[in-house]
């Protein structure tokens, strides 16, 4: 059922799978041209965005009422719509990770850069994981209570403003805490997969909140 539900929130948008190619060109071009570090939290948000065109188009064509004349329940569609999105969040990562590897040798944060190599890669990509999964937070509760149009400025546009305000001032502190921001780099490198397992566990949380908060408001929601 879970695949069937992303079939069909992913054949609802044909239209507008254009936009995940004009990402795609996005993220290629701060790849080579330099900025690797801004792709991953560009695509995340990216893509989490994305899937929200499910909702938009859902309530324009009212396909919610027609998903409940069918023998398919609120959990189903619930379920669906996050696999839909964390699908698109792990292709998302494996494009990304090629693109940091292929784009340059050296990843640069403002005076600091660190070589490109599998173990950043993998700390890039579960960093991603968390930070969408917060996205998702954001988001998708408030999405599955009072839909696209009414929810979209507490669901879309202030989680993009949130976003833009931390990209901001992590660039600030990256040159005003070079070494704390240097500490911290080499000591996920010397414990990689402890760093990642807790970035995993933060992330799975968050999911694991949002989904539970999206089923319970969704259940309760008179469509």
């Amino acid at each position: 059922m879970t695949l069937k539900m992303i079939k069909t929130d992913w054949f609802a948008i044909r239209a507008h799978h254009w936009r995940l190619l004009i990402l795609a060109v996005i993220v290629i071009f701060f790849g080579f041209a330099g900025m690797s570090v801004v792709i991953i939290p560009l695509s995340v948000y990216g893509v989490v965005a994305f899937s929200m065109t499910v909702f938009s188009v859902e309530e324009k064509g009212k396909l919610d009422h027609l998903y409940l004349t069918l023998p398919i329940s609120r959990r189903s569609i619930v379920t669906g719509r996050f696999a839909f999105v964390i699908a698109l969040l792990m292709a998302a990562f494996a494009v990304c990770g090629s693109i940091v590897w292929l784009s340059s040798p050296v990843l640069a944060f403002g005076e600091f850069s660190v070589a490109v190599e599998p173990e950043l890669i993998a700390l890039m990509s579960f960093v991603g994981f968390a930070f969408g999964a917060f996205i998702n937070l954001c988001m998708y509760p408030i999405m599955f209570k009072i839909g696209y149009e009414k929810g979209k400025i507490f669901g879309f546009y202030i989680p993009l403003t949130i976003v833009a305000v931390v990209m901001a001032l992590f660039g600030s502190l990256i040159n005003v805490n070079l070494e704390t921001i240097m500490y911290l780099t080499e000591y996920s490198f010397e414990n990689t997969v402890k760093v990642c397992g807790i970035l995993f566990v933060i992330g799975l949380a968050l999911f694991a909140l949002s989904y539970m908060l999206s089923l319970w408001l969704y259940s309760k929601r008179d469509i």
